[in-house]
């Protein structure tokens, strides 16, 4: 056959056309299977990413001040094993991945974005970074045997409510009897047709009043209205987590500067300044008409099993009129087994005394300024107002006793977990719910998670 009959001749060109056709369709087929693949681990990994960021951000209270806690890092991981996947090598605080396998990178405060990220550097979200290496079905053909996965959330804690009535049956868990606002849930948990009640009450506003049996009030104007017949939360006592302090033996300071004191201890003008340091007061504190006080920061334990006039309880802790009170960074733990707190406006229309107690940020108990024991029943009443010189920041927790109140809000938050609650017509209510002063956010336990990113 010559050369140009050769060349002429197109038998079997359809063939090499359509083998050559065939590959490129089986190519493409092969791409489409392994970006298919890719999607799917990286949608799966994207679901153990977010799992992961909400669990961690469940934990950021127990942590407190402590970064990327023990707790916050296996609360993460055990989310990831729980979506199917082994046990993933974990680091923290955007530390270099060295792992060819599964690893899990929580950030808190977040920073694997860097300053383009709204979160960055915020210890209230956490960052969870998964990645993995998945191998390739065709793509193995030109080299590319495995590809890196990863995935990437952040979650941050929220929490409903800062007005929690824990009395399970009892009429008049809360009582509104004037003005009462408030940046948070109100949480009444009685089942009584009769929960909740209000009087005359013209403004009483809450993004949302949860009720787990009725109300009943007469001119009492609720927005929104309550939700009735509602389920009692989970938890029902949002602090109930908390660690009660050891009761230590009674002080012995009979002067200034105290460190406990063996028996009821009663300071008035005549005492001139005087400065508490943390420690265990027995008999109580009796802070009286134009004394000065000074509490160093810490946690003060109250114990008092004496009885006052007429058999009255005496102990606890009690603010008179006109006092001068401070503390920054303070517990009061009023242990009992009996007397009350007691906090009577201090200050009159601001012209003399004034009373300024906040609550820790970091340490035991973050955010929490009065704790009553559970087996102390006494009331306890607490009425403070900003403009009259008050200022009491934190939260209010008295399991097993009624609180009288009404604190006008100056403060940056405010908490009240207590038995029962009547909101007195001294002064309206207003709870704040600004947290940006504790890392780890309100230290209720009602708490859930929301992905932030």
């Amino acid at each position: 056959m010559s050369v140009r009959r050769f060349l002429r001749d197109q038998t079997g060109q359809a063939l090499i056309i359509s083998a050559i056709a065939l590959s490129m369709v089986v190519g493409f087929l092969g791409m489409a299977v392994d970006v298919g693949h890719l999607w799917q681990v990286k949608r799966q990994l994207q679901t153990a990413a977010d799992s992961a960021a909400l669990a961690a951000a469940m934990e950021i209270r127990t942590c407190g001040s402590l970064p990327n806690c023990q707790a916050m890092q296996d609360a993460a991981s055990s989310a990831i094993t729980e979506n199917g996947y082994s046990t993933p090598t974990v680091y923290t605080n955007c530390t270099n991945v060295t792992s060819t396998g599964l690893s899990l990178t929580i950030n808190d405060p977040v920073c694997a974005m860097g300053a383009s990220d709204p979160n960055y550097g915020s210890t209230r979200a956490v960052e969870a970074v998964v990645t993995t290496y998945t191998p390739t079905y065709f793509a193995r053909i030109f080299g590319f045997g495995n590809f890196k996965v990863g995935a990437r959330a952040e979650a941050a804690r929220t929490s409903a409510g800062c007005v929690y009535a824990l009395d399970p049956s009892g009429d008049n868990a809360v009582t509104i009897d004037i003005a009462l606002m408030a940046a948070c849930s109100i949480i009444d948990e009685s089942a009584s047709p009769y929960a909740l009640t209000c009087l005359l009450s013209f403004t009483v506003t809450a993004p949302r009043i949860r009720v787990t049996g009725g109300d009943a009030g007469l001119l009492c104007g609720i927005v929104p209205h309550p939700q009735l017949n509602a389920a009692r939360p989970t938890p029902n006592d949002p602090l109930a987590y908390l660690t009660p302090p050891s009761t230590t033996t009674c002080g012995t300071s009979t002067r200034s500067p105290y460190f406990g004191s063996s028996s009821m201890l009663t300071l008035t003008a005549l005492n001139g300044p005087v400065v508490l340091n943390p420690g265990t007061y027995c008999g109580g504190i009796n802070i009286a008409v134009l004394a000065n006080v000074t509490f160093n920061p810490g946690t003060y334990v109250i114990e008092s099993n004496n009885t006052g006039l007429l058999g009255l309880p005496a102990g606890g802790l009690s603010i008179s009129l006109l006092s001068t009170v401070s503390g920054s960074g303070v517990t009061f733990y009023n242990y009992g087994p009996v007397g009350g707190i007691t906090f009577l406006a201090p200050s009159v229309l601001g012209l003399l005394g004034s009373v300024n107690l906040t609550a820790p940020t970091t340490g035991s108990y973050p955010g929490i300024l009065f704790w009553q024991d559970a087996s102390n029943t006494t009331p306890a009443t607490i009425l403070a107002s900003g403009p009259w010189g008050s200022k009491l920041e934190g939260a209010f927790y008295f399991p097993s006793a009624s609180v009288n109140y009404a604190v006008d809000g100056v403060a940056n938050y405010n908490i009240l977990v207590a038995k029962d609650i009547v909101f007195l017509a001294t002064i309206g209510s207003v709870f704040n719910a600004n947290y940006n002063s504790l890392p780890g956010g309100s230290p209720l336990s009602d708490d859930s998670a929301v992905l932030v990113q």
